[in-house]
């Protein structure tokens, strides 16, 4: 196993992260001055972290993809992850996906993050609107509709996503960190 170029704590800043980690946990477990012996406390600081686990594991797993779909190999993502190349794609290549089920819907392959709002672009021009995607695909759904999309890079997504959709933008959904929208531009 390859050791990662970096320990905890180092040029990463991993000690800012982990204690900005611990915060929100904290947070959302609901600490107060007593709660250092209350078992509902540390019961609800177990689900907590549990669940904080899951999410990140989640993250990492959408970050690779991310970081694939942008033409990293697996051998640099294996090495900032500490370990083989072999290792980080065995572990985080994309699964098959089932066929489409509708016949107004195609998938393109081939969709980085470098080119796939070109790629919408020339869809909506097509009839098309995006209704999916992940790694290397974008699923887009004919329309009698004009459609345009929008790509925002946010870490935190709530307001924008508030003010996007006041504006007549519809969440089509997050691949991290890029949240995609789309909205009718005429019937």
């Amino acid at each position: 196993m390859m050791k990662p170029t970096h320990s905890v704590g180092e040029s990463l800043g991993h000690t800012g992260l982990r204690n900005d980690i611990e915060k929100a946990i904290l947070k959302h477990a609901g600490l107060s001055k007593s709660s250092e012996t209350d078992p509902a406390f540390l019961l609800r600081l177990v689900d907590a972290t549990s669940e904080s686990v899951e999410l990140c594991g989640k993250l990492q797993r959408t970050a690779v993809l991310q970081a694939r779909r942008s033409d990293i190999p697996w051998s640099e993502i294996g090495s900032v992850m500490g370990i083989t190349r072999q290792a980080a794609q065995q572990r985080f290549a994309p699964e098959d996906f089932p066929e489409l089920p509708a016949d107004n819907t195609k998938r393109i392959s081939g969709a980085t993050a470098l080119n796939e709002m070109d790629i919408l672009k020339v869809e909506e021009k097509n009839g098309y609107h995006l209704i999916g995607f992940g790694p290397l695909f974008l699923t887009v759904m004919a329309s009698n509709k004009i459609w345009e999309h929008c790509r925002l890079y946010s870490f935190k997504i709530t307001s924008k996503r508030t003010q996007m959709e006041t504006e007549g933008w519809i969440y089509v959904g997050t691949w991290f960190p890029f949240h995609y929208f789309k909205r009718i531009v005429s019937e």
